[in-house]
């Protein structure tokens, strides 16, 4: 029986360990609000390039006037890259500015905190940097994104 001990406990430790990142992860649904999606314009403060998600920092102006700082989710890196977005593009764009479509957290979530669905630089490229839970076309996209060109 002693011989199992250090097997089992092997075992369970391999376990846990494989299985505590996937608890680390969340979908699109339990963190942020699909409902409430809007626009904002503000500027481009900063970029965390991270995995599982990078994060787009804007200062905004709120209805008073005071500016907010945003903390906005994307998809993964590895996925902008594939999309043709890279690292250099967001810091190329810090202190210029940036619009977005953003959906917030749920409620009782972190107030400036949001998934950023789409954004657009003074490149004037729009980019798809959500999952696009809004389901939103081209022409849809161009709509919710100003032209920051002529900004």
């Amino acid at each position: 029986m002693r011989a199992k001990v250090p097997g089992v406990l092997i075992a369970t430790v391999a376990l846990v360990v494989t299985v505590t990142p996937a608890f680390a992860h969340h979908g699109f649904g339990v963190v942020f609000d699909p409902t409430r999606c809007f626009d904002m314009q503000g500027t481009l403060t900063g970029i965390d390039w991270e995995n599982p998600h990078a994060y787009v920092h804007m200062d905004v102006k709120d209805a008073n006037g005071k500016v907010v700082s945003w903390n906005l989710e994307t998809i993964s890196p590895n996925s902008m890259k594939r999309a043709g977005t890279v690292k250099e593009d967001f810091l190329a764009g810090v202190g210029k500015p940036v619009a977005v479509r953003a959906c917030p957290t749920k409620a009782g979530g972190p107030k400036y905190k949001g998934e950023v669905e789409l954004l657009e630089m003074t490149d004037g490229i729009p980019r798809v940097l959500g999952q696009n839970v809004e389901n939103l076309n081209a022409d849809q996209v161009r709509q919710h994104l100003p032209d920051m060109t002529q900004k």
